[in-house]
C-alpha cells in the first residue's frame, strides 16, 4: 500500500520537473547577475538591494539568494530543472516532518496524521508555490516553523528520560566494565544534555528566518501549542523564540524600508481587505477553483463594505470556533490548526503588498488546515471504531478518502501543467483573472515573443485599458508601439509611464532607452539620471549613461561612472567593458600628452587641443590651443578650437573674440564669418545692443 501511495504521489508531481522560470524569477534569478557568482554571498547577508534587479522585487532572503548562487553554479547556469529539482527536495522534506509532526499532536492518530499529509502534499494550491522556484523561501521557511515544533516537542520530554543502556551482569569486556563503574554519572550527564538550555528547537527556524521572513509566525504559534497542549512547560519557555522572531521581524523590516513597492495597496484598504482574503482562503482550501498566479481580486474601498464587514465577522468565528474547540480534549488538535491558520497569515496580512492575495501565501497557513483535517478525522475514526456498522462506515470512508484525494492530485497534475511556460500560465492568468491588466499584458507579451504582433498588440492594448495608469504596462505597450514602428506612440506611452509612476525608476529608464535610440542624447541622458536619482541600482540607467559617455569620448566621466557601477555590480560585463574603453581613451590622451610636451610642436598642440575638446575636458583643449598660439600666432585652426571650447561653456564674449581672430587670419572660410554672424546676433538679442 506505501509503495502505491508514493508512486501515485510522484506520479502527480512527475510534470513539475518541466516548469520553467516565471513571473518574478526573471529578475531575481534569471537575469540577476548577483546569483551567477559565488563570490557575492557574503553581499546578499549585507546588501538586501542585489536579491533582484529589479527594487519592487527585491527582499532581505540571503539565505535564499545563496541557495540561488549554488543552483546556478550547480546547473552550469539558469537552468530551470536544477531549481524546480531544490523546490521539490525542500517540499518533500516539509511532508516528511509535517507528518512526525502531526502524529505526536496529542488526539491526532498515525492514520490521520497520513491523511492531512497527503490532503497537503496534493493540494493543488500548493503546486503554485513549488513550481515557482524564487517561492522556495516560503517552503524553507516552512520547513524551519514545522521542524522548530517537532523539535520542541521531542526534545527532551519525548527522550528516554535515563540512559538507553542495557548493563550485562558478567562484563565481557573493558568497555562493559567502564559502563557498570560510571553508569550513574553517564547517566546524570545525559539527562543533562538532553535538559540543557540550549533552544535546539530554534536551530531550524533561524535559518529559515534567513530564507523567509514570515517565518517569524513560529513564536505565536509555539505559544498556542504551550497552551494547549503544554503540562511541563509554560509560555515564559516560549520568550527565547519570540525574541528571536520578533527582533529578527523588526530588524529586516527596517533594513528593507527603501525597497517598499512603487504600486503597493494602500495600507488601509489593504488592511481592512485581509480578513475576507482569509476566508477567500478558508474556501480555498475546500474548494481548490479559480487558481490565479496573479489575482484580479481588488481592495476594498471602504472598511464598511459588506464584504470585508463579512471578513471581520469570518475571522472572528473562525476564532471563536478555535476557542470552543479547545476546552475539550478531544478538539484541540482542531483548535490548533486553526490557530496557525489564522496566525501563519498574519506577516502577508501586515505588510502591504501589490496585491491582496496571492496563491503562495497560502502555503505554511494550509500547513495549519491540514492539521484542523488530521484532528477533526481522528475524532472521526474514534467514532468509526465505536460504531455497530464500523465495517461498513469503514469502506466508504475509505472510498471517499481515495476519491478525495485522487481529485486531488489530478487537479494538481493539471495544475502543475499550468506551469510549464509562459505562455501556458498567463494564458491561465488571463482567464481566471480578466480584469488583471498585468496578466493580459503578460500573455500579449508572450504571444510577441512567438511573433504574433498582432496579437500580442492587442491584448497589451486591453491591458492598459483594463488596468489605466499602470506604469509597467505602460512601458510595455509603448515597447511594443516600437515593434509596429509607430513612434509617436511609443513615446506618448514613454512619457504617460514616467507621469503614472514618478517614482519608478524603470519608467525613466525605459525612456531612456528608447530616446538613445532615436539619437536623441541630451533628452536621454537626464531619463538616465533621473532613474538613478530614484534607483541607484538600474541597471538599464546606468547602461544608457555608459553608452552617452562613451559616445561622448568623457573619458574621465565614464571611468569614475564605471568604478562606481562595479562597485555595486563587481560581475557587470557593462561595466568592467565601460572601464576598460575609459582607460583606453585616457591612454591615448596620456600618450597625446607626453608626445606634446616631449616633442613640442604646433601640430602636436593642435592635435591634442581636439582630442580634449572631444573628451570634453574644454579648459585644457582651449590651453593646449595657447601653447599652439605661441609657437605660431596665425594659426587659424588653434583660434577655432578655442572659440567651440568657449561656445560649449556658454562664454559667448571668448567665442566671439576667438572667432574674430579666426577670420581675422583666414577671411576666405565661410564657415567662420557664418558662426561669427550667428555669435553675434545672439549677444545682441541678450544684451539689446
Amino acid at each position: 500500500m506505501l509503495i502505491l501511495i508514493v508512486t501515485g504521489w510522484l506520479a502527480v508531481w512527475s510534470n513539475h520537473f518541466r516548469s520553467s522560470f516565471h513571473f518574478d524569477d526573471g529578475p531575481a534569478i534569471v537575469s540577476n547577475e548577483s546569483v551567477q557568482h559565488l563570490s557575492n554571498i557574503p553581499r546578499f547577508f549585507t546588501t538586501p538591494r542585489i536579491s533582484s534587479t529589479a527594487k519592487d522585487s527585491a527582499a532581505y532572503r540571503p539565505l535564499l539568494s545563496m541557495w540561488f548562487a549554488l543552483d546556478y553554479r550547480l546547473g552550469g547556469g539558469t537552468k530551470a530543472f536544477i531549481f524546480q529539482s531544490e523546490n521539490f527536495l525542500w517540499f518533500l522534506a516539509s511532508l516528511v516532518v509535517m507528518f512526525a509532526l502531526f502524529r505526536l499532536i496529542p488526539g491526532v492518530s498515525d492514520l490521520a496524521a497520513a491523511f492531512a499529509t497527503l490532503l497537503f502534499g496534493l493540494h493543488p494550491v500548493v503546486a503554485d508555490t513549488v513550481n515557482y522556484a524564487l517561492q522556495r523561501g516560503v517552503i524553507m521557511g516552512s520547513f524551519g516553523v514545522i521542524c522548530g515544533m517537532l523539535i520542541w516537542i521531542v526534545w527532551p520530554w519525548r527522550l528516554p528520560q535515563a540512559l538507553p543502556l542495557k548493563l550485562k551482569r558478567v562484563p565481557q569486556h573493558g568497555l562493559d566494565e567502564y559502563l557498570r563503574n560510571n553508569f550513574a554519572r553517564l547517566q546524570t550527564l545525559y539527562l543533562k544534555i538532553i535538559h540543557a538550555p540550549a533552544g535546539l528547537y530554534l536551530w531550524p527556524v533561524v535559518p529559515a528566518l534567513l530564507a523567509e521572513p514570515a517565518t517569524a509566525v513560529f513564536a505565536p504559534i509555539l505559544v498556542v501549542y504551550i497552551r494547549l497542549f503544554e503540562t511541563k512547560r509554560n509560555a515564559r519557555h516560549a520568550i527565547p523564540a519570540a525574541i528571536v522572531c520578533g527582533g529578527y521581524w523588526i530588524f529586516q523590516s527596517i533594513f528593507t524600508w527603501n525597497l517598499r513597492e512603487f504600486s503597493l495597496v494602500p495600507a488601509p484598504n489593504y488592511w481592512f481587505t485581509q480578513p475576507w482574503v482569509a476566508m477567500r482562503y478558508l474556501y480555498k482550501f475546500f474548494v481548490p477553483r479559480h487558481l490565479s498566479v496573479d489575482t484580479d481580486f481588488p481592495a476594498f474601498a471602504h472598511p464598511w463594505d459588506p464584504l470585508a464587514i463579512a471578513g471581520y465577522l469570518g475571522v472572528a468565528a473562525l476564532a471563536g470556533l478555535a476557542v470552543v474547540a479547545s476546552r475539550r480534549t478531544e478538539w484541540k488538535a482542531v483548535s490548533f490548526g486553526i490557530w496557525w491558520f489564522l496566525l501563519a497569515l498574519l506577516p502577508n496580512a501586515a505588510v502591504p503588498h501589490r496585491v491582496v492575495e496571492a496563491d503562495w501565501r497560502m502555503f505554511l497557513p494550509f500547513a495549519g488546515l491540514s492539521l484542523a483535517v488530521a484532528g477533526m478525522a481522528s475524532t472521526a475514526l474514534k467514532s468509526l471504531e465505536e460504531s455497530r456498522r464500523r465495517r461498513l462506515l469503514a469502506t466508504a470512508a475509505a472510498v471517499l478518502v481515495a476519491g478525495l484525494l485522487g481529485a486531488c492530485g489530478w487537479a494538481t497534475y493539471r495544475r502543475n501543467a499550468v506551469w510549464e511556460s509562459e505562455a501556458t500560465l498567463w494564458s491561465d492568468a488571463k482567464d481566471t483573472s480578466p480584469r488583471n491588466g498585468r496578466a493580459l499584458m503578460n500573455y500579449g507579451l508572450t504571444r510577441l515573443a512567438d511573433r504574433d504582433p498582432v496579437a500580442g498588440f492587442d491584448y497589451v492594448r486591453r491591458a492598459a485599458v483594463v488596468t489605466p495608469r499602470d506604469p509597467v504596462i505602460e512601458i510595455n505597450l509603448a515597447i511594443a508601439y516600437v515593434g509596429l514602428s509607430r513612434p509617436s506612440e511609443a513615446e506618448g506611452q514613454f512619457r504617460r509611464a514616467t507621469k503614472d509612476g514618478p517614482s519608478y525608476s524603470p519608467a525613466y529608464s525605459s525612456y531612456g532607452q528608447w530616446l538613445l535610440a532615436q539619437s536623441r542624447v541630451p533628452e536621454a541622458f537626464e531619463m538616465a539620471s533621473r532613474a538613478l536619482e530614484l534607483d541607484p541600482w538600474d541597471l538599464a540607467g546606468r547602461r544608457v549613461l555608459i553608452e552617452v559617455m562613451a559616445d561622448g569620448h568623457e573619458w574621465t566621466k565614464l571611468k569614475q561612472f564605471a568604478g562606481e557601477t562595479l562597485r555595486l555590480f563587481p560581475d557587470d560585463p557593462d561595466g568592467q567593458r565601460a572601464l576598460l574603453v575609459a582607460q583606453t581613451g585616457l591612454d591615448e590622451v596620456g600618450k597625446a600628452e607626453t608626445e606634446a610636451k616631449t616633442r613640442p610642436t604646433v601640430d602636436h598642440y593642435l592635435a591634442l587641443s581636439v582630442l580634449y575638446y572631444r573628451t570634453r575636458m574644454y579648459p585644457e583643449c582651449i590651453d593646449a590651443a595657447r601653447e599652439a598660439l605661441k609657437m605660431n600666432p596665425n594659426q587659424a585652426e588653434a583660434y577655432a578650437n578655442i572659440a567651440a571650447a568657449y561656445h560649449t561653456m556658454d562664454d559667448l564674449d571668448q567665442t566671439i573674440a576667438a572667432l574674430q581672430e579666426e577670420v581675422r587670419l583666414n577671411p576666405n572660410l565661410p564657415s567662420a564669418k557664418s558662426n561669427l554672424q550667428i555669435e553675434l546676433a545672439l549677444r545682441k538679442e541678450k544684451t539689446g545692443h
